[in-house]
């Protein structure tokens, strides 16, 4: 435990840590459906018991973070899952106050609001958590969200051009002490000024997901760990290391690349790959994954919209938004875990169809496998009750 308004060195948050070589977090469970775009049962609400009792569960199994995904509409189409999200500041500072290891980060879209907002209610909820809070950088993507604002989409690399402004704004506020201006292209701050600092030294865990050439190169500037859209196990180990070779080439930095993964686990292969063409293929929401393609196509470089291969990319959108499939019995289940540890990846952040379901197997099958491996530390006594 922290003492209270005790400084403490960025690099011994659970994410950049040394205690798990295969860091892991649970993504997306503030918001109703997850990153399963079918309704199907066991699929989250978006309630506050729930994504409570989840993130207390996650803690006590010694998991490493929580991610979420900002959202200020629905996805549309049958389901219009997403609709029910819980605001990701407000969100982390409940579930840091209620947890005790585990890290908790916000999501913050750029266009929608000034980095000395940001630097003050960061730093807040840094200091609930007693330096456990981290923030998830996104430069703007969704049209129709950033319409409800009365703003427009910029083009996609100036994006990242406003992006890198703000977050130097924001890291001067949360380092420069007393009053200093910031003058940018995009970005002007005069006599900015924010107190308190965060507990994290020099500043908070700051990530992105960003995996186009501006993004990565946001990444490389900014962010201490980058969510890949790794879909290729094949391609994987070449993005990996190109993604910390252009941080150590460009920056003289070192950062950590996480990855995604969408989990349908049984006791046989064939029942694993039955239950997941049934959720994904046979009950998944195909208007709101073909309506969420095209406008993410429209406006990202990671996800091109080509109608040769529309029907495999409805499914990965439908199946945890492009996560990797991890698909099989707990021994494939972690066997693919550990591949991809091998390929270079440092973390991954892990979904279910069912989030309850998932963490018990986790607990019980996932964890114990990854330990005997080596990739994660024993837990010796769960910080809340797991059950």
């Amino acid at each position: 435990m922290t003492v209270p308004g005790q400084r403490i060195p960025k690099s011994s948050t659970p994410v950049l840590n040394e205690e798990n070589a295969l860091k892991l977090g649970i993504f997306a469970t503030n918001l109703r459906g997850g990153v399963t775009l079918a309704d199907v049962e066991g699929n989250l609400k978006g309630n506050w018991d729930e994504t409570l009792r989840l993130a207390q569960r996650a803690d006590g199994l010694g998991i490493d973070a929580i991610v979420p995904i900002a959202r200020w509409r629905g996805y549309g189409g049958d389901a219009n899952l997403g609709d029910r999200s819980f605001e990701t500041f407000t969100w982390a500072a409940g579930l840091l106050a209620q947890t005790e290891r585990i890290m908790v980060f916000s999501t913050f879209h750029v266009p929608l609001g000034h980095p000395i907002f940001a630097a003050k209610m960061g730093a807040t909820v840094d200091h609930i958590s007693g330096g456990r809070w981290g923030l998830n950088i996104v430069a703007g993507w969704n049209s129709s969200e950033l319409a409800m604002f009365g703003l427009t989409q910029r083009e996609h690399d100036q994006r990242y051009e406003v992006a890198a402004e703000w977050a130097e704004a924001l890291k001067q506020l949360w380092t420069v002490e007393g009053e200093s201006d910031y003058l940018g292209e995009f970005i002007e701050i005069h006599s900015g000024f924010s107190e308190p600092k965060p507990l994290q030294d020099p500043y908070p865990v700051i990530m992105n997901a960003g995996t186009s050439p501006a993004g990565r190169a946001f990444a490389a500037t900014h962010s201490d760990l980058i969510f890949a859209g790794l879909t290729n196990l094949e391609t994987a180990a070449e993005q990996v290391a190109e993604i910390k070779q252009l941080a150590r080439d460009q920056r003289g930095r070192d950062i950590k690349v996480f990855g995604r993964g969408h989990i349908v686990c049984r006791d046989s292969e064939r029942e694993a790959r039955a239950d997941w063409d049934r959720i994904h293929r046979e009950l998944g929401d195909r208007r709101g994954a073909i309506e969420t393609v095209k406008m993410n196509s429209a406006n990202s470089q990671s996800t091109p919209f080509d109608e040769m291969k529309m029907e495999k990319t409805i499914e990965g959108m439908i199946a945890g938004f492009f996560s990797l499939p991890v698909v099989g019995t707990a021994d494939q289940v972690v066997e693919r875990m550990l591949e991809l540890q091998a390929l270079g990846i440092d973390g991954l952040a892990l979904s279910w169809p069912d989030y309850d379901e998932g963490l018990q197997q986790l607990e019980e099958l996932i964890l114990p496998r990854l330990v005997e491996a080596g990739a994660r530390r024993q837990v010796e006594e769960p910080a809340w009750p797991t059950a």
